[in-house]
């Protein structure tokens, strides 16, 4: 048998309750700083160490990064207000659904209007050979 007394063993199942340290927390928190902080200003000084004895090497200075351009390297950098890729690409497939004009002169294929092609389909009066 057990010498466990009523406060040792509570029948319920209720756990006590832990207390957190809250000057660990912190401490660890202001270490993980201080550490990244000294390790973000060691980055940046072999960085500037580096880009110095390149251009020392070479010759040529460094070029900042080309913010403004349309292209930087393969990276499309068009800016949002700038960007009409979309509109105009939308523009042009309206125009083709909504006009007449020639798909192949030779063989004797236009195209129509979507509409009015719909509503032709509903009559049934496609011409000859075309697709059911």
């Amino acid at each position: 048998m057990s010498n466990h007394g009523p406060s040792d063993h509570d029948p319920h199942g209720h756990q006590s309750d832990d207390q957190i340290d809250f000057r660990k927390v912190i401490m660890v928190g202001v270490v993980s700083l201080i550490v990244f902080a000294f390790g973000t200003w060691w980055a940046a000084g072999i960085l500037h160490h580096e880009t110095k004895r390149a251009e020392d090497t070479t010759g040529i200075p460094a070029v900042p990064a080309l913010i403004g351009k349309a292209e930087i390297g393969i990276v499309d950098q068009v800016p949002y207000s700038g960007d009409h890729r979309l509109a105009d690409w939308k523009q042009e497939r309206s125009s083709r659904l909504n006009s007449y004009g020639w798909v192949d002169r030779a063989k004797g294929i236009v195209h129509v209007p979507i509409e009015r092609a719909m509503d032709a389909t509903l009559a049934g009066s496609l011409p000859e050979g075309a697709p059911r």
